[in-house]
């Protein structure tokens, strides 16, 4: 697919950055979300079945959060992706700027989300534990995302505010 967008304009900036960053924040969401759980559900820390697929979950299984991770990106580009890029006083690139702004949206936003008990429950067992219910995971994320940004992202349609 061909990209409409003039060479600087800050969302291609920016989706070049989210493109850059999938791998190394995707990990760092399954890996905060095991601490989590651990935490959470584990204090005592004895290791049976589940804690077993938690500790030695393979990194293939981040494929399974790239809707997620598309629909984060695409929120984030909607609410701070203006066209115009912002003058930079320090010497860094914009590439660098708007990377460290994406990483820590990311991880601010995921730091939260992952309190939820229903958020984290249902990350892993699309992923980790890996659960038949594929698509049911993957609505349960996309219903968390809508009700806490208030907005829902579309292959086609784009971004749809909900005014709940």
């Amino acid at each position: 697919m061909s990209t409409k967008l003039f060479k600087n304009d800050k969302n291609y900036i920016l989706k070049s950055v989210q493109n850059d960053t999938k791998k190394e924040l995707l990990i760092y969401l399954i890996e905060i979300s095991i601490h989590k759980y651990e935490v959470k559900s584990n204090p005592l820390g004895l290791v049976d079945d589940s804690i077993k697929k938690l500790n030695n979950y393979n990194s293939r299984v981040i494929s399974r959060l790239n809707f997620f991770y598309k629909k984060i990106s695409a929120i984030y580009r909607y609410n701070y992706g203006e066209v115009q890029l912002s003058f930079l006083w320090d010497g860094s690139s914009h590439n660098e700027f708007y990377k460290k702004r994406w990483i820590d949206f990311f991880k601010k936003e995921v730091l939260i989300m992952i309190e939820k008990n229903v958020f984290l429950k249902t990350l892993l067992s699309l992923t980790i534990l890996q659960n038949d219910n594929l698509s049911l995971h993957q609505y349960n994320l996309s219903s968390f995302i809508r009700k806490k940004f208030k907005m829902q992202v579309f292959k086609k349609k784009g971004v749809v505010l909900h005014s709940q």
